[in-house]
């Protein structure tokens, strides 16, 4: 895949404006957060033994995936503003290194600010709206999953203090599923936080494997993530403790469903850590994702059959 350029999205048109601003949003990436719902939905309808609303669950979809979109945008930007994007030559394309559409002279600092920004408004506005079915808690939790979104590469960068995979594991992993469980049932049962927890771990693993050939440019930048701190080979070497602690928190769960059947992802988490151990990052990064995709894929149609 290219990097974006102002040939192919040169703003000329009103249908290549959207495409434009949809594609500065990294859309391929919105499986992180659009599981995590889908996941803890069939979680609800499996526990209840009954039918859940399921416009209340494309909703929730829809207002996480705005939210994740506005802070995809909103990273690039601050990334931009600090020039890590800007010096990072290790990058690994779409991966690694921001959308390049800043760096590309596709967008202005900004126009992303301006999209990020209006991405995430819209996305707390549908929130505000599902608040006045899920009541307060549901509220507390859109609120941090918001602040954490934003503050992740925003002044005061959890990112840059070592606590990006942290957040990562909360906005993608324990808020939605937790959120989605409160819109539908009114509450958070025991089984949605191994959901969670495991969840949380392989969506984690994305943003480590994804750091790792960012570790020059964020040195150099003043981003000192985990995997910065960490050097690329001890790095490498945690990649795979993290797809270890997701395994281990959905197989010893009390899920409902056939939950072993995450263990069809073992063999892309294989073969992202060895690819990683053996220094071959480009191969890792897509291992990584397809790991997290067929797991919160498995994991949702496992818990849906069981309702």
């Amino acid at each position: 895949m290219s990097e974006p350029s102002v040939e192919r999205f040169h703003g000329r048109s009103f249908a290549n404006r959207v495409a434009t601003a949809l594609a500065a949003t990294r859309p391929a990436f919105l499986t992180a957060s659009v599981l995590p719902v889908l996941a803890s939905g069939a979680l609800s309808a499996s526990l209840a033994r009954g039918p859940i609303s399921l416009p209340l669950l494309a909703l929730a979809v829809i207002g996480i995936a705005l939210v994740h979109s506005g802070a995809n945008v909103l990273n690039d930007y601050f990334d931009s503003r600090s020039g890590n994007d800007a010096v990072n030559t290790g990058r690994v394309f779409p991966f690694s290194g921001g959308s390049r559409f800043i760096q590309n002279g596709v967008l202005s600092e900004a126009q992303a600010l301006r999209l990020g920004s209006g991405l995430i408004g819209a996305g707390a506005l549908l929130g505000l709206c599902l608040v006045a079915i899920g009541g307060t808690a549901l509220l507390a939790i859109g609120a941090i999953g918001i602040a954490l979104a934003v503050t992740y590469s925003s002044p005061p960068c959890l990112a840059c203090r070592g606590l990006g995979d942290a957040v990562i594991a909360l906005c993608f992993g324990v808020l939605p599923v937790a959120g989605t469980s409160v819109l539908l049932t009114g509450a958070v049962p025991h089984e949605a936080w191994w959901l969670a927890a495991g969840l949380g771990c392989f969506v984690a693993a994305i943003l480590w494997a994804n750091s790792i050939p960012d570790i020059e440019a964020d040195r150099a930048a003043g981003k000192l993530t985990l995997p910065a701190r960490l050097g690329q080979h001890r790095a490498s070497l945690v990649l795979s403790l993290w797809f270890v602690a997701g395994f281990a928190a959905l197989l010893g769960s009390p899920l409902p469903g056939a939950t072993w059947a995450v263990l069809v992802a073992a063999l892309p988490a294989f073969m992202a850590s060895r690819a990683a151990l053996a220094g071959q990052i480009p191969e890792a990064l897509p291992a990584t994702i397809l790991t997290h995709a067929m797991v919160g894929v498995v994991v949702t149609l496992s818990l849906a059959f069981a309702a």
